[in-house]
């Protein structure tokens, strides 16, 4: 009996009263699988087929057996076989295809006999897809030879193992496989596990078989193949002995894997360490997919990349791009142990194990370069990205219901995976690092090679808090997480201090970025929220032995938020107090006045705001620009106290304050005073630019490019002046003093400001390049183009053309749009392409509906939303999920409007007086001249 055969009978048995009717029969189990494919891979739409061999037993008495298919062809003169092993065959009566739930039942004669092993052969055949799922074909263009070269690559998850072969595609089955696939001989092919050997195929002329060894049990989703002319590794690493790492991509590029193949083994050992448990497998091939529609996926064995992911090119690179090939290849070592080695039940829970890597890869890379403070950063990005999102009265939550598979996409969601992990980061310090570490290590070894569900996570952390007594009485991990998990939103805290007794009253409430959202919403919500605080004479550590709570009454009927007051603070009436430190949990915090103005006293001086640690200040910033936006401060104040960042230098609080001006600049940049909002930005960049140019070895460590990206943006002389000098002398087309994100706001104002010789110039790199990064930044670059037909051009090769990689397209989508002249033209070409562009994605609700955001961020006129209303739900509404994700999008749309309505006039006429006070070289009369041309107050 297989080993993997017990622990699926075990946790079959707890999951007898839970499977749906949706699910396929429980008491059927796969013990094997042998599959032999045969593949023609030299153009599109290729056949491929074989036979899938699989050995099951039941553990009922049942008559038939039903296994997933879709698209593939089965029965009729294909042969389907199932014998006792060792045993007489099985009498087939009736083959059913049913492609709507994509089954096949296989009807038999007799009913098989319980505990008994049998051998079921499936003979199948079918077309390689083009939509990057399953078993599909894409292009490349080898730049040695400039021919176009095809290969055959695997997508299977969620659930589409089946596209490929036969099989019981749901991740309750862990199974081991034996893999043949057969291929023209020049071509190699690559699987989960390292090649058996390699012989002549006995009929086929010029094709060979490559086998692969067996591989340890396994889910379907996580089976992978690859046949490509990708004719030897970049690099290769025997830096962990028994399992040979490699890094594969087309020939052209394989100078760029070296930094990729380098980081596993140090992040499989840092792992190992931090698990308490050892990583066990015979190789490790990392691949580049020059067409994968995904960021990475962790195959056992054999993980798959998008190239712009997992390609690092030390002369053409930034140190961003660098972080993100570490953090790539960190999350699919993670899953090895959070999803591969611990697996999911069902796909409602995929947001665990997805959460789980994303949360931890942060620690690896931290552990990789130190310097790069590489975890506070990702920390706080994601915390921001959390708060923006889920600010919205229609938002989403974390924990979906899957019911059936026709909705496992609504399980997947980049903003729930975030939201998680900013949860899971929450309950870490909660808990402790010692406690959080101890239950991973636990949680690991109880459930090795099993499936666990959430709640089964939840009573680990629980037992171990209950030992080290942190959580307080009244309190646990479930009620706790549920608040988060289950409802939607988060809390705005209202602080009230008394400064006579040193104590301060602290209340919660929902926030809405939209204040009428707020006024529809008819239902009570309260989170349990740890609270943390600082002040200028508190402790630095924010550990502690007793965490303050804001809670909950526990109650069927209501829950109602209880507030809490905070005794004996150590800040005086005159220091400045602070809730939230360093975000330990997702939330925003208002002040009463007077701290407020103690926070803006230590701010406004270019020395003490560095009391304040520079993740508070982002968050400060963060919450200043929310605050005014949704009405509960008001713009004076909020700009006042925002002026500092003149003599801010923190590239953490630079990313936060960038995001935010964008959501401004959306709207702003359609009205008639745009310029007076122009000029107060280069007051506030000003400085700062010339700061970070004047010390130009600082590296890409800094917010140097973050602040010649907004400096050139909103154009500030001395930022066009430098871009229009590097791009003169050729630096952008060198590695220079210059980062590639750096190169790309001079590529963007070249083609923007200078002639179509500049703008033909940047298009002939782009289509030289043979870095991924470098073309993506390129395209992107182009998409600054005020020439309509070169704008067309873009939107056609984003979308259309066989080079650009399906993962760069929302960026240059974004960047189209974000144009003045390209968001017309990006509206217009959706309009006439929206089945286009659903194909390009796959036919995915999420990836739709995210691709299709920027165009409602950027819209700022009830026509521009009725017309986007009304046109996604006619050309959408057959997509499954696409009524709610619809609601999220026309959302964004409305608080655009609402803002515009209430907010902008107040907004300038603020940023009037600030500019007359700040700026002596605009005199009163001058910029009263520019308010009253532009007529904004009007």
């Amino acid at each position: 009996m297989h080993l993997g055969y017990l622990a699926i009978l075990t946790t079959l048995t707890l999951l007898q009263g839970r499977s749906t009717e949706s699910r396929l029969p429980r008491w059927v189990v796969p013990l094997q699988y042998r599959l032999d494919i045969v593949t023609r891979i030299n153009q599109p739409y290729q056949p491929f087929g074989g036979t899938a061999t699989i050995e099951l037993r039941s553990e009922r008495a049942t008559k038939s057996l039903v296994l997933n298919s879709r698209g593939l062809e089965i029965g009729k003169r294909r042969v389907v076989t199932l014998v006792a092993k060792g045993g007489k065959g099985v009498t087939i009566t009736k083959i059913l295809l049913d492609n709507k739930s994509s089954r096949v039942t296989v009807y038999l004669k007799n009913a098989l006999t319980i505990n008994t092993t049998y051998q079921l052969k499936v003979d199948f055949t079918s077309v390689l897809r083009r939509d990057n799922t399953g078993f599909y074909s894409s292009s490349y263009v080898d730049h040695n030879t400039t021919l176009a070269q095809w290969m055959a690559a695997t997508q299977f998850e969620p659930n589409h193992a089946r596209e490929a072969f036969p099989c019981f595609d749901d991740p309750i089955f862990r199974t081991p496989f034996k893999i043949n696939l057969a291929h023209p001989h020049q071509y190699r092919a690559l699987s989960n596990m390292p090649v058996r050997r390699t012989i002549r195929h006995a009929s086929l002329k010029d094709y060979v078989w490559t086998q692969f060894l067996e591989s340890q049990p396994m889910q379907t989703y996580l089976v992978a193949f690859a046949i490509s002319k990708f004719e030897r590794p970049g690099f290769t690493s025997n830096a962990r002995p028994g399992c040979p790492i490699s890094t594969w991509a087309r020939p052209d590029a394989l100078s760029q894997t070296e930094f990729a193949n380098t980081v596993v083994a140090p992040l499989l050992s840092f792992y190992e360490r931090l698990f308490n448990s050892t990583f066990r497998q015979k190789k490790i091939d990392q691949m580049a997919l020059p067409d994968f529609a995904f960021g990475a996926k962790e195959n056992c064995g054999l993980p798959t990349f998008s190239e712009e992911s997992i390609l690092y090119d030390s002369q053409r690179s930034s140190m961003a791009d660098q972080q993100g090939v570490a953090r790539a290849v960190a999350v699919t070592v993670v899953h090895q142990w959070f999803g591969n080695l611990v697996s999911v039940e069902w796909w409602h829970e995929i947001w665990l194990k997805n959460a789980f890597a994303l949360f931890l890869s942060r620690f690896g890379v931290e552990d990789l370069r130190p310097e790069w403070a590489y975890q506070e950063r990702h920390a706080l990005k994601l915390y921001l990205k959390v708060l923006e999102f889920d600010a919205h009265q229609n938002t989403e939550l974390v924990t979906t219901v899957v019911p059936d598979e026709a909705h496992i996409w609504a399980a997947y969601s980049e903003m729930k995976v975030q939201k998680a992990t900013v949860l899971l980061d929450m309950l870490r310090r909660v808990m402790g690092d010692e406690a959080w570490q101890m239950a991973l290590r636990r949680f690991l070894v109880i459930y090795a090679n099993r499936s666990a569900t959430t709640s089964d996570f939840w009573d680990v952390l629980q037992l171990q808090v209950d030992r080290n007594g942190r959580l307080g009485k009244g309190l646990n991990i479930t009620r706790l997480m549920e608040s988060w998990l289950q409802q939607p939103g988060y809390p705005l805290l209202t602080v009230t201090r008394n400064y006579d007794d040193q104590s301060a009253v602290v209340r919660q409430q929902r926030f809405f970025i939209n204040p009428q959202a707020g006024q529809r919403a008819t239902k009570a919500t309260c989170w349990w929220v740890p609270l943390s605080y600082g002040c200028p004479q508190c402790p630095q550590s924010n550990a502690t032995t007793s965490i303050p709570w804001l809670t909950c009454t526990i109650s069927q009927r209501s829950s109602q938020a209880t507030p809490v007051r905070l005794e004996k603070l150590m800040a005086g009436p005159s220091d400045w107090l602070l809730l939230n430190v360093q975000h330990s949990a997702p939330l925003r915090v208002n002040y009463d006045l007077h701290n407020w103005q103690l926070l803006n006293e230590t701010l406004s001086d270019p020395v003490k705001f560095r009391l304040i640690h520079r993740v508070n200040r982002a968050q400060l910033v963060d919450d200043l620009f929310s605050l005014a936006w949704s009405g509960v401060m008001e713009y004076p104040m909020a700009l006042g106290i925002l002026g500092y960042l003149r003599h801010e230098d923190e590239y953490v609080v630079w990313a936060a304050t960038k995001d935010n001006f964008e959501r401004i600049n959306n709207v702003a940049k359609k009205s008639h005073s745009y310029r007076i909002y122009k000029t107060f930005m280069r007051i506030l960049l000003e400085r700062q630019f010339e700061k970070v140019i004047s010390s130009k070895s600082l590296g890409n460590m800094t917010h140097r490019p973050m602040i010649l990206r907004l400096a050139c943006q909103y154009e500030l002389p001395a930022c066009l002046n430098l871009a229009r000098q590097e791009f003169a002398k050729g630096t952008p087309a060198k590695a220079g003093w210059m980062t590639i994100r750096e190169r790309e706001m001079v590529f963007c104002t070249a083609v923007k400001f200078g002639t179509e010789s500049d703008r033909d110039t940047v298009e002939a790199m782009y289509q030289r390049s043979n870095f991924a990064a470098e073309q993506e930044s390129l395209l992107t670059a182009l998409a600054c183009s005020r020439n309509t037909f070169a704008l067309e051009r873009v939107l056609k090769w984003t979308f259309e053309s066989v080079g650009v990689r399906k993962h760069n397209a929302r960026r240059t989508f974004k960047a189209v749009v974000s144009n003045t002249v390209g968001y017309r033209l990006a509206k217009k070409y959706v309009s006439a392409n929206m089945q286009l562009i659903r194909n390009y994605c796959s036919n995915s609700t999420n990836k739709v509906v995210d691709l299709m955001r920027p165009l409602v961020e950027c819209l700022s006129t009830s026509r521009e939303l009725n017309f986007f209303s009304k046109f996604f739900k006619t050309i959408l509404r057959d997509m499954d999920g696409m009524e709610r994700l619809i609601k999220i999008l026309i959302e964004r749309g409305s608080d655009n409007i609402h803002w515009e309505r209430t907010k902008f006039r107040p907004m300038m006429m603020a940023i009037r007086d600030i500019i007359l006070w700040r700026s002596p070289r605009n005199s009163p009369a001058k910029v009263q001249s520019d308010v009253n041309q532009n007529n904004f107050l009007h």
